[in-house]
């Protein structure tokens, strides 16, 4: 009479755990419940376990991206500015120049596309990407024919500090005290520019009385209308840092989301400094006691308007 194999042991321990972790037919109510709540819990560890690890692979991604960034301009760089600004087109035509914050995290390059959502969703190869990348304001021209009075340069306030991430650090007194030197390198020059503002902005008019603070402007009428455009941006600013700027100085606008309201932004503005001058350490920088913010801040806090305070919102320590 044929007699069937016996069990394999492995075979029997795994039947073992199915019959403890799945629900069957021979399990009571009870037993049911406990069954579904374990394998509901697991499911949501598994789910929250890909989602971490694909954040984790595209952070790595992206921190290799421009790793591989600075080595090709510094490498290339050795040559010449000429040999870097070679390499770097040859790995994405759109390369306008680099951009590093002395001491800090961003030294990175920056480009430019047709409209300036691209870069928004696009890394410096030009493939889809969360993080994106720095660009300069279509509506800017830097060429050798010329340059732009206040050039503008957009990136995403990342979480592994990338891009602009690091931005906000400049929001605390010492820290912009200590890293207020921004360099600046395109095809046709190399430039040093010093903060002189840090601010909050709105991207909608709704969210300040109907009105949104130009920080785009390149035309101005006389040197009294480029007086006041500085001058707001210093009442705005969460820090007066006692930079003089002057008709005849160039502008430099970095501009990051901030988390003071939905949509909000934060900017930092910085001149750039002429042959020779040496930018010097802030250390007369004060808090701004009065700063003018959006009106949408404001109403997010419940305080008003016209008076907050001292409540600067800056970090002096």
């Amino acid at each position: 009479m044929f007699q069937s194999p016996s069990e394999n042991p492995r075979q029997s321990v795994l039947r073992s755990f199915c019959d403890s972790v799945f629900p069957n037919r021979n399990d009571s109510i009870r037993r049911l419940l406990i069954k579904s709540a374990y394998l509901l819990v697991l499911l949501v560890f598994l789910i929250v376990s890909v989602l971490l690890s694909s954040v984790y692979i595209s952070e790595r991604h992206h921190s290799e991206l421009l790793a591989g960034a600075r080595n090709i301009w510094t490498s290339a760089a050795q040559s010449g500015e000429g040999a870097a600004f070679e390499a770097m087109k040859a790995q994405n035509s759109h390369f306008k120049g680099w951009i590093t914050i002395l001491g800090t995290q961003p030294d990175e390059p920056f480009y430019q596309a047709k409209d300036n959502t691209y870069y928004l969703t696009h890394d410096n190869r030009r493939n889809r990407s969360d993080y994106g990348a720095l660009f300069l304001s279509c509506d800017n021209v830097i060429s050798s024919e010329q340059t732009d009075k206040n050039l503008l340069i957009y990136g995403q306030d990342s979480r592994d500090g990338s891009h602009f991430g690091s931005l906000k650090n400049l929001r605390s007194l010492p820290f912009l005290k200590e890293h207020s030197v921004i360099e600046l390198t395109t095809e046709n020059n190399s430039s040093t520019y010093q903060i002189y503002a840090v601010f909050v902005l709105n991207a909608f008019k709704s969210d300040d009385n109907g009105y949104i603070y130009n920080i785009a402007r390149n035309q101005f009428v006389d040197e009294e209308d480029f007086k006041n455009w500085v001058n707001e941006a210093k009442e705005r600013s969460l820090i007066n840092t006692t930079v003089e700027v002057g008709f005849e100085d160039s502008i430099l606008t970095l501009v990051t989301s901030a988390d003071d309201f939905p949509d909000a932004r934060l900017v930092v503005m910085a001149r750039e400094l002429s042959v020779g001058e040496v930018a010097g350490i802030l250390s007369d920088a004060t808090p701004n006691r009065s700063v003018r913010y959006p009106k949408r801040w404001y109403d997010e806090r419940n305080i008003s308007e016209q008076y907050t305070g001292g409540n600067s919102d800056v970090s002096q320590y």
